[in-house]
């Protein structure tokens, strides 16, 4: 026996309705791909008068990087490639600081210093204090990791720090960076917030929490000195 028809046009909507959910949810995975949210915690760490003493490895020798310093490293062993000194010899007329660590004659270790404001190109930019500074884009060469290079960067800043006056250093991390979060709890770093960076193609949109409003109150405007 024939079927009714309702049922042939019952079963054809249906298999309409299922083909149309079908192309929906493979628009919303195609969506979610291309959309991503990073998350990045703000830390700090209070100048004590400890750090006015510094120490460093006998094989190391830390100082505070000239343009030629930046100029001599090598994307190998400080992640620099040539556009990368190019703008950091730009930074350092700018006011920022590189503290550079050698070994021998060679820099295996840069970590920079922003000393007017919490800095992360494209995403947010913040003012500090004049007791704070910044640091950011740390990079230790493959063939010195496990020397604790980055903790002793960050103490060298403090040093730096408390000879100045100065009594709070500032860092920030992803939170999947598990390398640079272990650095800053070591150091005893306590948080101030976070923000959340949202992308797609052709679009960004940054969102700081309320507790890191609360601690950098004021936004600075992009200046376009440099282009990062």
């Amino acid at each position: 026996m024939t079927p009714p028809a309702y049922h042939e046009n019952g079963s054809a909507a249906s298999g309409e309705k299922l083909s149309l959910l079908l192309r929906i949810r493979r628009t919303l995975g195609r969506i979610r791909r291309r959309f991503a949210i990073d998350t990045y915690d703000i830390f700090a760490r209070a100048v004590t008068s400890e750090h006015k003493e510094f120490e460093c490895p006998a094989e190391y020798r830390f100082a505070w990087g000239t343009e030629e310093d930046v100029r001599r490293c090598d994307a190998y062993h400080t992640e620099l490639g040539e556009l990368d000194r190019v703008l950091g010899v730009e930074r350092l007329k700018l006011g920022h600081g590189v503290v550079v660590g050698f070994s021998g004659e060679t820099p295996v270790f840069t970590m920079w210093m922003n000393p007017r404001n919490l800095n992360v190109p494209g995403e947010i930019k913040l003012q500090l204090g004049a007791h704070q500074a910044f640091i950011y884009k740390a990079y230790t060469s493959p063939d010195h990791r496990g020397q604790g290079l980055y903790k002793v960067g960050m103490r060298f800043v403090l040093n730096h720090m408390a000879e100045a006056g100065q009594t709070e250093l500032i860092g920030y991390a992803h939170v999947k960076k598990s390398v640079s979060r272990k650095g800053l709890a070591t150091l005893e770093f306590t948080t101030k917030g976070r923000y959340y960076s949202l992308h797609a193609p052709g679009w960004q949109h940054t969102k700081i929490s309320t507790e890191l409003a609360r601690n950098f109150p004021v936004a600075v405007p992009r200046s376009g000195a440099l282009p990062t």
